[in-house]
């Protein structure tokens, strides 16, 4: 799914790169620190996807975003298909930096690659979820985001 080249970003001095088995123990790191400062600890389950998606790329990406000081985030980008708005499609599932990075303009650079990334890979649609009173909905609907006026409900099974 993935191009022959994986994005790099090279601006607001970071570089965003597509994670490995090899960056696990970086990218579980950051990942519960966003879900604990996010109101829901990663599960082992959720450890498991995570590790999931660093073997293989058939449902989606991780991405490592790096500073001059070493790895300062990541996003992952799962892969779906809809019908309603015409193919493959992608969800944000996480996407954390560190709060000593914010405010820099990082975070608004590597929405830029992933959205133009998710372009590439000929993706219809690019979703995420916010919850309410979260001070990134604000950026999010700043980069085009909106509300398509459905509920995103849930059923774990």
């Amino acid at each position: 799914m993935s191009p022959s080249h994986p994005p790099v970003l090279d601006a607001s001095g970071c570089r965003l790169t597509i994670a490995d088995r090899a960056d696990e123990a970086a990218i579980l790191s950051l990942a519960r620190a966003f879900h604990a400062e996010d109101g829901h600890p990663l599960s082992v389950q959720g450890e498991r996807a995570l590790g999931h998606l660093l073997t293989g790329q058939t449902h989606g990406l991780v991405f490592k975003i790096e500073g001059t000081s070493g790895l300062i985030g990541y996003a992952v980008l799962c892969f779906g298909y809809s019908v309603e708005l015409g193919g493959r499609d992608v969800f944000l599932d996480d996407f954390y930096i560190i709060p000593s990075e914010r405010g820099h303009g990082v975070g608004h650079s590597v929405m830029d690659a992933l959205i133009s990334f998710s372009r590439e890979i000929g993706c219809t649609a690019l979703h995420l979820e916010v919850v309410a009173g979260n001070r990134a909905e604000i950026f999010y609907r700043c980069l085009g985001f909106q509300d398509r006026g459905s509920a995103f409900l849930t059923l774990r099974l």
